[in-house]
Parts: structure tokens; sequence; C-alpha cells
């Protein structure tokens, strides 16, 4: 058959590869089965795209699939409508996170004749073996949800034990080169850096997390040897000299961390860096793991604490006390490690004094950076069905862009809060506490992303302003 597989425009380039499609990719019979990949959010290319269209037209494909996060959810279900519009024969099928958490209202999609939840890579192809039967037999595809007689069919998720039987994904499929050449860097400044995975599942709770619903709890990791190949590959085949390692738990199995982290050292590669982009659970850490990840390459860690208030964390269900961040910041700095901070602002229920809280905690760790992100309700989260069920936000609400500073939600106390302003204040604030981290902060982040965020968050300062003055003339 004919697969092209379509990433929807609207994913942030720079920190944001079409992984997902180079797995599928990787994992499909290329005797059975012939694939396009067209990235629209790298081509700039979105459902109106004429080139999109006429590149459909042209390849004439038996199966059509997109991938998404609710962000890009919108541009996702335009495109495999206008897929319709070419051939109705066209078969579509829709993947990714946004799938995986809210299958149910995104099935109410009439142009969406498959939707897959949590992993593909092994049964999308078994899927492809079904539709090429006479009488297909869609109970034999773990995690597919589709319509019969009117009802909507949801199979078991899979999530195998074995995560060595999945191939490593097809970089070239997904242009690693060209994302690189256009700015591809996530959290540094090192060239040729590209993403991997390590581990998959998450056994915490987290009420805003779809981490657990995309990939089960149970915690399952690659084998060292099969992530020796891999980062041999890529480091002499794809000259690549910085691996991020982009799970939520590459640490969670402390005792498996400290073998990978030897492995690297008895590679013995040269100027190969390391990084946990996405956020290391630091209580699964200890000194001496520290310092292997030190020697291994990485030179910075990601924590997240995600706030500095109790009544917060409790509503997270974070299982945290942020009494002990302090100490495991300072004993992640003591082993020459920089370390940043993940925090969330604007949470259900947070109040003034919890921002205060935070603020007080990211200034009592010392950190070399923070990230200050706005809460965004993620569909299909306990959170965010919490939300609907209170009447605080309408069920389908979609989160905004997570490069824009845009609130999709903000909580009744904290409705005058000039949020921009206060993430500008506490930037300056580590500025100019500690002026040494200024050129890890450039860094940390691509110094013209630096100067976009800071524009917009300005631009959303001063129209926060704006409407308070108005609103205030209005009452007046």
């Amino acid at each position: 058959m004919k697969i092209v597989l379509i990433w929807p425009r609207g994913f942030d380039t720079n920190y944001v590869l079409p992984l997902a499609l180079g797995y599928l990719k990787s994992n499909l019979d290329k005797d059975k089965h012939e694939v396009k990949i067209i990235d629209c959010s790298l081509r700039n290319l979105d459902s109106n795209s004429l080139v999109l269209r006429k590149e459909i037209i042209d390849f004439n494909p038996d199966v059509a699939g997109v991938s998404c996060w609710a962000t890009t959810y919108d541009e996702a279900s335009k495109i495999l409508g206008m897929v319709k519009c070419i051939n109705k024969k066209i078969i579509t099928v829709i993947g990714g996170v946004h799938a995986t958490t809210y299958p149910d209202r995104t099935m109410d999609n009439s142009d969406i004749d498959f939707l897959f939840r949590g992993e593909a890579e092994l049964t999308f192809p078994v899927f492809l073996d079904e539709i090429a039967n006479e009488n297909p037999n869609y109970n034999n595809v773990p995690g597919l949800t589709y319509r019969s007689d009117s009802l909507l069919i949801k199979n078991l998720q899979e999530h195998i034990d074995n995560i060595d039987e999945i191939k490593w994904p097809d970089y070239d499929a997904i242009d690693l080169e060209g994302y690189i050449k256009s700015g591809y860097r996530l959290h540094t400044t090192i060239k040729r850096n590209v993403p991997v995975w390590v581990t998959r599942g998450c056994p915490y709770r987290c009420t805003f997390c779809t981490a657990p619903i995309q990939n089960g709890k149970k915690v399952r990791t690659h084998s060292v040897e099969y992530m020796v190949k891999l980062i041999k590959h890529l480091y002499f085949k794809m000259k690549i000299r910085q691996i991020n390692i982009i799970d939520d738990n590459f640490t969670f199995n402390t005792e498996y961390a400290k073998d990978f982290c030897r492995a690297m050292i008895n590679l013995n590669l040269r100027n190969l860096r390391f990084n946990t982009p996405n956020g290391i659970r630091f209580q699964r850490t200890d000194k001496e793991l520290l310092n292997l990840m030190r020697e291994a390459g990485w030179r910075s860690l990601i924590i997240a604490p995600e706030s500095g208030s109790v009544k917060i964390l409790k509503k997270m269900q974070k299982d945290l006390n942020p009494d002990i961040v302090p100490a495991k910041v300072k004993e992640i700095r003591d082993v020459g490690l920089k370390c940043s901070g993940f925090f969330i602002i604007g949470y259900p229920e947070e109040e003034l004094e919890d921002i205060e809280a935070t603020v007080a905690l990211i200034k009592k760790c010392k950190f070399n950076f923070f990230f200050l992100n706005n809460f965004q309700p993620l569909p299909g989260t306990p959170l965010y069905e919490s939300l609907v069920q209170k009447g605080e936000i309408e069920e389908g609400l979609m989160p905004k862009n997570y490069s824009d500073g845009v609130r999709a939600y903000t909580p009744a106390a904290l409705r005058n809060v000039n949020f921009p302003k206060l993430v500008l204040t506490l930037y300056l604030n580590l500025a100019f506490r500690e002026p040494a981290n200024i050129p890890y902060m450039v860094r940390q982040v691509n110094p013209r992303m630096i100067i976009d965020k800071v524009w917009l968050n300005l631009k959303q300062m001063l129209l926060h302003s704006i409407r308070s003055i108005t609103d205030k003339m209005k009452n007046y």
C-alpha cells in the first residue's frame, strides 16, 4: 500500500520534530508499503495549501495518517477533511497524544476513519495487514478505535515489555538535517543535536499530565546494548554531538541510569554531550548517579518541582515536599552540573499567595535557569475532566500554543495578574542576582528564541495593561 504520514503545521520547529512518524516508517515493511512523510510544520504548509493538496493527489495514497497534539488537532482535522475531499476512498487515520487522551470526542469527526491510542509502532503494521484483507478483523489491532454499526469500539492498548522490538526511528525520513538547518535546538546551542527515547511509561499520578495515558504506568526501558548501537549510529553516521533524552523517567530506575552512563563513559566518544530536556524526577537520583551523568557528558539537569505551594502540589498530586528541593539543587550543582527548574503558574485554584510561594522557592533554590509555563488544560487528563464537570471550562476547549504566552485558562483569583510582567521580572531578577548565569541562559536557549519570547511577553504585558486601564475607565 501507499501510506502518506502528515505532520500538521503548528509545532514549534525549534523544539519539536516528528519523531513519532520516524518510528512508524522504520517499523513498516518497506517491501510491502511505500511511505511518504509530509512535514507541514517544517515546510510551513497549512491545510489550505495547494502544494500540500497537489502532493497528496500526486502520491495517490491508500492510507493517510496524521499525528497531533491538542494544539495541532484543528490543523490535523482540516488536513484529513481535505484528504476526504480529494478521494473519499482514502482511509484516514489519526494518532498521537491528543487522539490517545481524547478519543471519543476526536472520533466525532466523520472525516476520521480510524484512531490509534498509545504506541502504534508495532500495531500500525497489523492494522495495514487487516485492511488489506477482504474481511478485516479490527479486533486484532491493539489500541485501535473505530466505528461499527454506529457504535464506537475501543480496543485495549498494548504496551509491550520488550521495547527493543521497536526499531529506532528513521531520522532521514523526518529530515533531521532540515530541522538542524532551520534552527532545531532543544535547550542547547549545540547544532548537531537529536532527540531519543530511552524509557516509556510513567508511574506517577499528576492530574495535569497525559504521560500515563499515552504510554501506561509501567516504566519500560530499552536495553543498554540497544541504546549503545543507536548512539554509535547517531555519532558516527549522522555526526550528532548532543543526545537529548526526551522521556520523562530516565532516572526512575536509578541502577539502569547508572549502567547507561557507565556504557556511555566506556564508549569514550569525544565531545558527545547528553541532556534530559523534559526534566527528571530528581527524587530518583543520588550523588553517585549525578557524578556518573557528569562524567558521561551531562553538563546540566532540568528538574520539575512545578510549584512552591504545598496546596497546589497536593492538587497536582505531585507527591512532592517543596522543602527538599533546595538541597537537591545544591547537590546537583555541587557535582558540577548546572540546574534548571520547570514551574507551572496559573493552576486551578491557585491564588496570589501560591504564586508567591513559587517565586520564593525559585529564589531560594538558586537555579541557573528556570522555565515558567502557563497552565494548559489538556483534554483527557483527570484535571481537564474535573474542570469541565465544575463548569470552569467548556468540553472541547483546546490549549493554546505553548510558545506565544497566550493562556487558555486562568483561575478566578488570578484574572488580574499580569503574567507576562511576572515572568519578565523573575528572569531579570535571575540575571541581575547571578550575572554569571547569563552566558548559561543564552546557551540554554537559542538567542533568537530568547529575543522572540521577550518580545512576545512584552506585547502580552502591554495588552494586559491596556485592558486593565480600559476596564477601569468603563467602571469609572
